[in-house]
């Protein structure tokens, strides 16, 4: 290319004796694809490499111009850790890190610089508070990003970062109290700990939650949280009473109890709260007996044809399997 890259190990380019290998396509392909000059000369020095199968500081040059025209060529990925692995010094993991958080923060969703950035940390053993910071600041640009998400809890489970994890979350909630993915880390983090085990940290858990279903009932991300708290933790919880609707709990009460008491508290207040009615639907169901099962298809007929009228279908679906159990 005869240009000078940051990709690898910053040196000037010296690949005149790497001759293109072009794309075969056939005599008369079908449909050619019209690709760039870049392109096809950046690709045509990687097939000759890999045909030579040569690794080292030219490897990391050519593949940082594939990388560039193409960040998402997983050979190109492949074989540029064949590289950093052949050369093997420190040195160049660093650089890599380095270079690595350029092309992460262009391609943020994009699978193979994440799991290209997981192998440097991993090789360097710098899985630190720096690293999760650099997570946030992509986060910042979508705090949904699930190839984010997904690097930060290998992250946390490979390091043992678990410290100030709630509290990261905590802070997303805070900015966005209906972003699911936030609360999807605090059940991960619950789940590695062991706290799930733990009936006073799940009860302190819930209440968090409530503390969030006070300001808007009707949020679903909250009420996903505390069901997915109450199907997975012990069955006996320490749920002390409290101010408003925590006051509806029992101490020693059995959580799937307790939740069923707290959506119907919220429904009394909120009539027509879509996800408590839900929750209460999917808790009538699992009791089993004539009278929750007649409780549950009630609440699916006001869900049907008042409350949640764009679901309906699914809602008259619900209605007539609860029925039908009931009747039986």
């Amino acid at each position: 290319t005869g240009k000078e890259r940051e990709g690898g190990l910053g040196m000037a380019s010296v690949l005149f004796d790497i001759m293109p290998l072009p794309q075969n396509d056939s005599e008369n392909p079908v449909v050619r694809i019209k690709y760039t000059p870049a392109f096809e000369e950046a690709m045509g020095r990687f097939r000759a490499l890999l045909v030579r199968g040569e690794l080292g500081e030219r490897g990391l040059q050519v593949t940082a111009d594939v990388i560039e025209v193409n960040a998402a060529n997983y050979t190109a990925w492949a074989y540029r850790r064949r590289c950093l692995e052949d050369i093997g010094s420190r040195e160049v993991w660093e650089r890599e890190l380095a270079w690595s958080g350029e092309i992460t923060q262009a391609n943020q969703k994009n699978y193979q610089v994440w799991f290209h950035r997981r192998r440097c940390v991993e090789v360097l053993a710098t899985g630190d508070a720096a690293e999760l910071e650099f997570i946030a600041e992509c986060l910042e640009e979508d705090a949904k990003n699930y190839h984010a998400w997904g690097y930060r809890q290998w992250l946390l489970r490979h390091f043992q970062l678990w410290t100030d994890e709630l509290g990261f979350t905590a802070s997303l909630v805070k900015e966005d109290p209906h972003n699911n993915s936030a609360w999807n880390q605090r059940f991960f983090v619950f789940k590695e700990t062991g706290a799930l085990a733990d009936a006073g940290a799940v009860a302190l858990e819930l209440e968090y939650a409530q503390a969030q279903l006070r300001r808007d009932p009707h949020n679903s991300a909250p009420w996903n949280y505390i069901k997915g708290l109450v199907e997975a933790a012990p069955k006996e919880l320490l749920l002390k009473k409290g101010a408003g609707a925590a006051a509806l709990t029992v101490d020693g009460a059995d959580a799937e109890i307790w939740l069923t008491a707290y959506c119907r508290s919220v429904l009394a207040a909120q009539v027509g709260c879509v996800p408590a009615a839900g929750v209460l639907v999917d808790l009538c169901e699992k009791r089993g007996s004539a009278e929750t099962l007649t409780e549950g298809a009630a609440l699916c007929l006001a869900l049907a044809t008042k409350w949640d009228t764009i679901r309906s279908k699914y809602w008259a679906m619900r209605q007539a399997q609860l029925s039908s159990s009931a009747a039986a």
